[in-house]
Order: structure tokens, then C-alpha cells, then sequence
């Protein structure tokens, strides 16, 4: 889909020096000659991976990330990262090579977040299903080798530290809630069930052991081994969660605020800024951002409204949307008539993938429905990097209550998360052997879901929104993201209620009420400020590929553009920006 020319707000911007051409960056390689700033850099590098800000000192152990933080280990992250950054400033950007120059702005960039942990540390929940460590125990435990004795013994001292996990999550809950942070009522009737599907069936919760992993144990030790662990977890690992959910449900829940949103908090305000940054690596105050949803939403409601005319639908578009949400045409019979249309949508676009792509990756990608006990807290669902364990990109799509999910954007969904999305973007960085360090393992919000964003409009130009009712489901599909810019600053920075985001989308989205519901509190409760990214990362890659085009003119190759996007790694916007300046090899000076 063709975007406006509206430019979107850009942060600090830094020097940089193009050493490049019309294709993918050339990377540092060991037989460059490293300069005494390169070679700092590398030096500092090799400091950031190990680091606080690096979440290393997290992962360390069995419970890994599942473990919730500490205010001491947030007031180290934030002096190391002062630290950091006055060494980074030691080096002068301007002399260093155009990747060196991406190294050190991403580690100036990361360390800038990493300086506010500290200050930010009370402000956050830890409990929520988007955003909760807790999501990572059951990969982390699956993982546990268990062939040894030590291994064994091993298992079972992580489940003992199950209890210890749990009262820590209530003794933050508690510190928040004595600062007036306290998780809002409507979004603790998603909590509490998130918590016990930890537990809610023993034998296969997300501490159990798997009867296939069982089965590779001699008989031995397989019953001896088998029996410990479901005594541990019906004796300690389920008394501990049981515990902490009965905590939100009973005292905590008495004490939660009905309303919502950021800005109810004391230096909530400020923690929204922050998140802002975080999650699209720019600074961009909330009432501009509002601005451009309101904006993006007034251009494809007129969109949607010529697609009702070439429909040849005689009503008005409120008539219009009100057909595309309810005809029973558009919904599945059954939860897998969603991921057969969605791969259908997949083969019709495979064809012309290489018409714009110089290369793509070599995963093989599909579909496959959520877990049930991931499915009531998740309003749709997730793009799963291939594993040694399944070697496919699968994107998770939820197969609950399919009689109310229709099928209208499940063809714009599908582009946006496996091909030319999230699987493209995604597997050609796993299979890119040019990044290295961080800026292999960098993972920006905006610039991922910006993608997946850009691809699922560019399946348009590939010809595949060519029926009125697959282009009405595009539109609604960026309706929906458009509507995110403003119920998000509208309910955490400008005041809004729930109720005035839920009836905004009501009417300018096809979204469910069980949807709307859900999303309402991801927004305001569960990750505030990250679903920003999507819509501002896209329209951003919409902006640099006009500028490219009107810049290069006829030197400007498409394909080689989205090469020489895809082969930079995740980047912040800011970065970003300055980063496709130098497609086609111009310098440009500092500016500041």
C-alpha cells in the first residue's frame, strides 16, 4: 500500500561515514586494517555482551529469565551503563567505518536505556502474559538435560526454586503497590488465569517432564526420577504458584485501580517517554504520535471507503464495515480452516517473492495453532524462530473461539508474519554470517515489526490484494495498527479511559469485542508503547525507500533496497534513518 508523505520524528542523529554502494553494507572483516578506534570499539564490545545491560547475569542458572529482577541489579546496570557510555564517548564516531559507526550508535543507543533502569525499576508489571518473565520457564525447563544423575539432580533443585521465584514476584507486587503502582482490575482477570495455567494441570504443566524425554531413561531411573519430580511439584512447585495467584486475586486485587493507563502512576509520564525510546529508538512526543494515527486512520477509512465502491456494495462504509465483520462467509467452519487459508495466501505469493527479493532464506517456514493454555490470554499470536527442535519459522496462530475470528485479514496477517515478514526478515539475519555480535543478536521492536509491517503492504504491490475483499482486509489489518498510535498515547500520556479507546476502535476497526477488550489492556497495562512500533517502523521504511527512489532515481534497484535493509540487522529508527543515507555511496557531514 502506497503511504502518505508524511515524515515521521527522528531522534539524535550522529555521524556517520558511507563507505558503500548500491547493495548490502560491506561488514568489517579480519583483514581490514582496524584503526585505534575500531579496535577500542571491539574492546567495548566484547564488554557490552557481557554486561548487565546484556541480560547475561539474568539468564545465568535454571530459572533463567523466569527469575524477576532486582532493584540491586538495576542500580548496577544503570552505573555500568554511565560508565559505558563515557568510554563510548571517548571514541571519535566520525573517523570510524560505516558498520563500526552502526556498532558504536547501537551501544550508545542500548547503554542510554540501560542508564534509566535503575530510575524506572518500580514502574512495570512482571505478572502480565505479554510481558512476564514467567512465559520463558517452560522453554528453560524443556531444555534441562536430564540423562545424568547430576543432570537429575540438577532438575529437581530448579523446581525447589520455584517457591523462592514466586514469593519474589509477590514482594514486588507488594513494593509496587506501596508506591501507588498497582496492576489495574480489569487486566488482573488475565493475570490470575495466566498464573495458574503454570499449574492448572500438574502432568503437564510447564515444569513437567515430557513422556517422550521420560522414555529416553533407562527403566531404571526413569519411575525413581518420574515420581521425585511429581512429588516435588505437587508438594512445592504448585502450593507456591497457587499462593501467589491467590495473593492477586484476594488483597492485591482490593487494592487495584479501575481505570487504566501509564499516566495514573506516579512518574508515569516519564516512564512512557522512556518506553517510547525503548521501543522505537526515537524521541517522539505522545501528542505527535496521536497526531499521526489520527491522521493514518482518516486515509484508510477514504481507502476503505473507494474498495466499498469497486466492491459495488450499495450501503454506506459504516454498512460496509459492519458486512466485512459479520457476513458468515468470512469465518473458518473449523480453527484449522485458519491455517490452511493463511498458507494458501502463502502460495499464491511464493511466485513472485524473487521479482523483489535478491535473496531469501533457507528455513522453511508454516503454521501451527497455540498451545491451549496460551490461547484465552493471547488475542491472536506469535512468529516462533525455527529451533533445533522444530526447524520450521511456524507462525502460532490462536484456533479459539474460531466461529468469531474471521478469515478477512488472514492473508495480510500471514505476509506480515512469515513471508515476506517476520520469517523473511528474521531467517536471512540467522543465515547473514557477515553480523556478528551484537548486531547479529539485536532485536528492535520497530524495526521487526516495522518490517513485517512494510511486507505485508508490499504483498499488495506483488499483486495479491488485487480482490476488493483481500484489499478491504489489508486496510483493516493497518486500521487496526493505525488505531494503536492513538488509544495507546491516548490512554497512557493524554487521558483517555478504556472505555473511549475500546469505542475509538469500535468504530474504526472489525476487531471483536473480545479482542478490543484484550488489546485495550495490552496497550495500557501489558506492554505500553510497543505496539507504537509497528505502524511508526513501517511508515518509516515507506519513508526512506521514497527518499531513496527520488535520490537515486534511476539507479534505484527495489530489490537491492530491501537487500541492503535485511542485511543491516535490527535497528532503532534513528539509526535506521542515518543507515539508508548511504545507499548509493554519498557522504554526508556531522550533524547535530
Amino acid at each position: 500500500m502506497r503511504q502518505t508523505a508524511r515524515r515521521m520524528p527522528t531522534g539524535r542523529v550522529f555521524a556517520i561515514a558511507c563507505v558503500l554502494f548500491l547493495g548490502a553494507a560491506p561488514l568489517w572483516s579480519a583483514s581490514q586494517e582496524i584503526s585505534g578506534d575500531s579496535a577500542t570499539l571491539r574492546a567495548l564490545e566484547a564488554e557490552f555482551t557481557s554486561s548487565p545491560s546484556s541480560g547475561a547475569a539474568a539468564r545465568r542458572g535454571p530459572m533463567g529469565d523466569g527469575l524477576t529482577a532486582s532493584l540491586e541489579a538495576a542500580r548496577e546496570q544503570s552505573a555500568w551503563a554511565a560508565g559505558f557510555l563515557k568510554k563510548l564517548g571517548g571514541i571519535n564516531a566520525a573517523r570510524l567505518s560505516h558498520d563500526d559507526w552502526i556498532l558504536h550508535a547501537l551501544m550508545t543507543y542500548e547503554a542510554g536505556i540501560a542508564a534509566e533502569a535503575d530510575r524506572f525499576f518500580w514502574q512495570g508489571f512482571e505478572v502480565t502474559p505479554y510481558s512476564s518473565p514467567l512465559r520463558t520457564i517452560a522453554p528453560r525447563f524443556g531444555a534441562l538435560p536430564i540423562s545424568t544423575d547430576a543432570e537429575r539432580l540438577a532438575y529437581l533443585d530448579a523446581l525447589h526454586q520455584i517457591p523462592a521465584a514466586m514469593a519474589a514476584y509477590e514482594a514486588r507486587l507488594r513494593s509496587q503497590a506501596a508506591r501507588g503502582i498497582i496492576v489495574p482490575a480489569p487486566e488482573l482477570d488475565l493475570v490470575v488465569p495466566f498464573v495458574r495455567t503454570l499449574v492448572a494441570d500438574p502432568a503437564s504443566s510447564a515444569f513437567a517432564l515430557a513422556p517422550a524425554r521420560l522414555a529416553s531413561l533407562p527403566a531404571a531411573v526413569r519411575e525413581p526420577f518420574e515420581s521425585r519430580v511429581r512429588t516435588t511439584l505437587s508438594e512445592t512447585v504448585v502450593p507456591s504458584v497457587e499462593r501467589l495467584a491467590a495473593f492477586l486475586n484476594g488483597p492485591y486485587r482490593a487494592m487495584a485501580p479501575s481505570t487504566v493507563g501509564l499516566s495514573q502512576y506516579p512518574g508515569g509520564r516519564d516512564y512512557y517517554a522512556h518506553l517510547i525510546r525503548r521501543h522505537t529508538g526515537i524521541d517522539a512526543a505522545p501528542e505527535e504520535i496521536h497526531r499521526i494515527g489520527l491522521a493514518e486512520v482518516a486515509r484508510l477509512n477514504a481507502e476503505l471507503d473507494t474498495v466499498r465502491r469497486d466492491a459495488g456494495f450499495v450501503g454506506s462504509l459504516d454498512e460496509f464495515r459492519k458486512y466485512l465483520k459479520t457476513d458468515r462467509r468470512l469465518f473458518p467452519a473449523t480453527s484449522a480452516e485458519i491455517g490452511e487459508t493463511m498458507m494458501a495466501a502463502i502460495r499464491r505469493i511464493e511466485p513472485k517473492v524473487s521479482e523483489f527479493f535478491v535473496t531469501q532464506p533457507a528455513a522453511p517456514y508454516g503454521v501451527l495453532r497455540l498451545d491451549a493454555s496460551l490461547e484465552a490470554s493471547m488475542t491472536y499470536g506469535f512468529y516462533q524462530l525455527p529451533s533445533s527442535g522444530e526447524p520450521r519459522g511456524l507462525y502460532r496462530f490462536n484456533g479459539s473461539n474460531h466461529e468469531e475470528r474471521s478469515l478477512l485479514m488472514a492473508a495480510a496477517t500471514i505476509y506480515h508474519e512469515l513471508v515476506p515478514g517476520h520469517h523473511f526478515q528474521m531467517g536471512l539475519r540467522a543465515q547473514n554470517t557477515a553480523l556478528r555480535g551484537l548486531r547479529r543478536t539485536a532485536m528492535y521492536s520497530t524495526f521487526t515489526e516495522g518490517w513485517a509491517e512494510y511486507a505485508s503492504d508490499l504483498a499488495g504491490e506483488m499483486g495479491m490484494y488485487a480482490d476488493p475483499l483481500a484489499r478491504a482486509g489489508r486496510l483493516a489489518m493497518d486500521l487496526f495498527l493505525s488505531t494503536r498510535l492513538v488509544v495507546d498515547t491516548g490512554m497512557n500520556a493524554l487521558g483517555w479511559s478504556r472505555d473511549r479507546a475500546m469505542a475509538f476502535m469500535r468504530e474504526h476497526t472489525l476487531e471483536s469485542e473480545l479482542q478490543i477488550s484484550t488489546e485495550t489492556l495490552r496497550y495500557s497495562t501489558d506492554l505500553p508503547g510497543q505496539a507504537l512500533a509497528y505502524k511508526l517502523g513501517a511508515l518509516k521504511i515507506h519513508e526512506l525507500r521514497r527518499v531513496a527512489n527520488q535520490r537515486l532515481a534511476d539507479r534505484f534497484d527495489l530489490r537491492r533496497f530491501h537487500e541492503y535493509l535485511l542485511a543491516s540487522g535490527s535497528l532503532p529508527l534513528s539509526i535506521l534513518d542515518e543507515h539508508l543515507k548511504c545507499l548509493g555511496g554519498e557522504r554526508h557531514p556531522l550533524v547535530k
